[in-house]
């Protein structure tokens, strides 16, 4: 999955609507798979093993994907120290941001809110 994730981040701007619909796809289901992975539950329990990770976490597994630095996103969040605060889990990502971060990254802006 991951491999079929890269060929199309490849693409770039040039990735159809429905490979766009694909990667989106792909990237909440390998979030699930690591939330799995990382319970070590293979059956699957009752408790937070199913919960989506925090927004913070699923920007940082981005940026590491993507291989992307701090300094690539600080636009998003007005500045550096408040990316950071943001990466750290101190601070909440707006609504506005989660959209940009979603653009940025080409994934739906809800795995950036809370609850996702």
């Amino acid at each position: 999955m991951l491999a079929a994730a890269e060929s199309m981040m490849e693409k770039g701007d040039e990735l159809p609507e429905e490979e766009e619909k694909l990667l989106a796809l792909i990237v909440l289901l390998v979030e699930a798979f690591e939330v799995t992975v990382a319970s070590g539950d293979d059956e699957g329990s009752d408790d937070e093993a199913g919960e989506p990770p925090a927004p913070h976490i699923t920007l940082q597994r981005l940026m590491y994907s993507h291989d992307i630095k701090l300094e690539d996103v600080a636009h998003v969040f007005g500045n550096p120290h408040l990316a950071r605060e943001v990466l750290d889990g101190k601070r909440d990502i707006s609504k506005r941001q989660a959209k940009e971060l979603g653009k940025f990254f080409r994934v739906p802006a809800k795995l950036f809110s809370p609850g996702a």
